[in-house]
């Protein structure tokens, strides 16, 4: 836990210097995150499902149809997609589990929220980069490390904008023994 304090504090320095929410805006969204997360765990898991059936639907497709390409048998996609696919699909698991625990600490304004908002922080950016990687492309790596990026980007300045509702604030003891 003390890394992922660590890696909270680092995060928090980097957002210090960016153009903050007005107050009223922060308490909105601190008071309101329990049911944004609540429509968001409800819409992931409906993905979650839809990527299960849609996984198999291909397997037995593939496993069933083969495609001639002049003279040899293919699969249109290679198992390369199967594994990228099934990783994907277990990170959103993950994300989704990690988001339906921290419903009923954001509702009570609770650190333990807050801490797991982070926490899906980091499965994200995780997610981003192996995802990026499992592409098999160069294009696919680019656009995968950018995109995930930015959406990572804009999810900590909205979860950053509003940990001060959320308990005490983890701080470092060199940072404390500085005030």
């Amino acid at each position: 836990m003390a890394s992922i304090n660590k890696a909270e504090n680092m995060v928090g320095g980097w957002l210090k210097s960016v153009p903050h929410l007005p107050k009223g805006g922060q308490k909105w969204i601190a008071e309101n995150a329990w049911w944004i997360v609540l429509i968001g765990v409800i819409a992931s898991a409906i993905a979650v499902l839809t990527g299960i059936g849609a996984i198999f639907a291909y397997m037995t497709w593939v496993g069933n149809t083969p495609v001639y390409s002049g003279y040899y048998v293919t699969s249109p996609y290679g198992a390369g997609w199967i594994i990228g696919s099934v990783v994907s699909l277990l990170f959103s698991i993950l994300i989704v589990i990690l988001l339906a625990t921290a419903i009923t600490p954001l509702k009570a304004l609770k650190k333990k929220g807050w801490d797991r908002l982070f926490l899906v922080l980091v499965v994200d950016a995780v997610s981003a980069v192996v995802g990026a990687i499992l592409s098999f492309s160069i294009l696919g790596f680019i656009f995968g490390i950018v995109f995930g990026a930015i959406g990572l980007a804009i999810s900590a300045y909205f979860t950053f904008e509003v940990r001060s509702y959320f308990g005490a604030v983890h701080t470092t003891p060199a940072k404390t023994a500085k005030k």
